[in-house]
């Protein structure tokens, strides 16, 4: 068995070496974030371009192994995956420095924040998928930290809405797919928790606690930013000095 390739080597245990590796190294891109924070002010756009090109790789790397490790089997590999989707938005605001965007890719984004404490069938460390994880989700957690310290942008209420809005679209187009692929998109069919909970309550209970999900993540980073320098940069100024799309 190629362990950093194979289809068939084992998942990771939670809170095993692999699993504390992953936290670990987000741990230490988070704080080298903050401490670099002024660096990252002047040098804004050219991290913003690395980190397009990381997204990017990671994402054709990903889908690369869908290929020729699985044969594309539509029950996985479609970007239904609330993470992919993240990793997409991600990428969407890493080209265009839409807010709008940015707004969405953070509430969808606290998704991310559950997956990596607790990991559901994800491979080591040593394993391309390991490290596809791992990349996708220290962006998807740490970009919305990289869009306040560069661009000033700021999670609102109003957002939190639209963002639940588009939540809502995908739950639906998952219902939809999920039983024509037998795909496990939003983790409905392989649940992490509540097993036994049947439907339509668990469904229920999903978009419920979505919306409480975004209401935490909304207070948390009203609260840190609150309580941190008031101070950040003047809004970006896109092509010609016009502001960048909202």
């Amino acid at each position: 068995m190629n362990s950093l390739w194979d289809v068939d080597t084992p998942f990771i245990p939670l809170f095993g070496t692999d699993h504390l590796l992953y936290i670990g190294i987000m741990l230490a891109c988070l704080t080298g974030l903050l401490v670099g924070r002024r660096w990252v002010r002047r040098n804004r756009e050219a991290m913003r371009w690395t980190l397009l090109g990381i997204s990017v790789a990671q994402f054709l790397t990903l889908y690369a192994w869908y290929v020729f490790e699985t044969g594309f089997d539509l029950a996985e590999a479609l970007p239904l995956h609330i993470s992919r989707v993240s990793t997409i938005l991600g990428i969407a605001f890493l080209a265009t420095r839409s807010r709008r965007v940015m707004d969405v890719a953070f509430y969808l984004g606290l998704f991310a924040y559950l997956t990596f404490l607790m990991p559901q069938r994800i491979y080591p460390i040593t394993h391309v998928i390991g490290w596809s994880f791992l990349i996708s989700h220290i962006i998807t957690i740490l970009l919305p930290v990289f869009a306040v310290i560069a661009y000033g942008w700021r999670p609102t209420i109003p957002a939190l809405w639209r963002s639940f809005g588009w939540f809502l679209a995908y739950f639906a187009l998952v219902l939809v797919v999920n039983p024509l692929v037998g795909g496990n998109y939003f983790y409905l069919r392989d649940r992490p928790l509540l097993h036994d909970l049947p439907s339509p309550l668990y469904e229920i209970g999903s978009v419920a606690v979505t919306l409480l999900l975004f209401w935490i993540g909304y207070l948390v980073a009203r609260a840190i930013l609150g309580a941190a320098d008031p101070r950040h940069p003047e809004p970006v100024a896109g092509a010609g000095g016009a502001k960048a799309a909202d």
